[in-house]
């Protein structure tokens, strides 16, 4: 007894300090964005900084809001992750819960090429997309972006979604269609409310997949007024020369949003993740 007890208190320790080391050398990074936001830049430069700044300053803040168009940029980067998250969305929960329960022709082949769509590289793609996008007369707009984001976004939600729809027993709804209720009500009322875990979970990737987008962004806008978050932080970068007061407050802001999504919605992801574990 006493050599197993033993066992699983060491068992206990060394699962404690992974656990700690992981926090840790997750965690440093935003530890040191925060602090290098408030740091004065006559200590930015110093060649031995220290954990805790000896001096605390709101002045990088100060010239974020006042000097810069950043605030400008982070409500274009809300617009445009709200609205590609919704039309996403829409469009994929129709789709998964189209390829999932009903049968037609070419089922097999677009199930496959949803998971080939993901797949394919941005990089592959922003040449065509510009193009595409210039011709219908959204070059420099940041709605142009709607155009794109769903593009990336819609596949990862269908593949996401038709793991989510495949769990949930056909018989609900043959029992609501012989009830009487149509195929719309039978989403609405029935599959809408059981999958709204999986939704949840998918909707918040799917908003940090926009929210975390540079290149379209970078390529598509130009003028400072239409820049999103991701770009207008990467303009504080000049050549070789970085201010790094304005680009770690910038990050600083930028995080927040994403941050309280995955805090409000954190009950839904962790129990949506485990529901919707199989993959289809």
């Amino acid at each position: 007894m006493r050599a197993s007890a033993v066992r699983n208190v060491r068992k206990k320790v060394l699962i404690y300090i992974i656990v700690i080391v992981g926090l840790i050398w997750t965690l440093f990074p935003v530890y040191w964005m925060v602090k290098t936001s408030f740091t004065p830049d006559a200590l930015m430069y110093d060649a031995k900084p220290s954990l805790i700044p000896a001096e605390v300053t709101t002045k990088h803040y100060k010239d974020l809001f006042s000097q810069t168009e950043f605030m400008t940029n982070l409500k274009n980067s809300l617009i445009v992750s709200v609205l590609a998250t919704l039309l996403s969305l829409i469009i994929s929960i129709f789709g998964s819960y189209s390829l999932t329960r009903l049968k037609f022709r070419g089922k097999k082949f677009i199930t496959k090429s949803i998971i080939i769509c993901y797949l394919m590289p941005a990089a592959v793609l922003f040449i065509p997309m510009y193009v595409l996008v210039s011709k219908l007369g959204f070059a420099d707009n940041k709605y142009g972006l709607l155009i794109i984001y769903p593009t990336f976004i819609v596949p990862y939600c269908c593949y996401m979604l038709l793991s989510y729809f495949k769990a949930i027993p056909g018989s609900l709804e043959e029992a609501a269609l012989i009830d009487g209720c149509t195929r719309m009500q039978t989403l609405w009322k029935i599959i809408f409310p059981i999958a709204a875990p999986g939704i949840a979970v998918v909707a918040t990737f799917a908003f940090t997949m926009s929210w975390n987008e540079f290149l379209y962004a970078l390529v598509v806008t130009t003028s400072p007024s239409q820049l999103t978050a991701m770009v207008g932080i990467a303009s504080f970068k000049f050549s070789d020369s970085f201010i790094w007061g304005l680009l770690m407050s910038s990050s600083v802001i930028a995080s927040i949003p994403a941050l309280i999504l995955y805090l409000g919605a954190q009950s839904f992801v962790i129990g949506g993740l485990a529901d919707g574990g199989a993959k289809y």
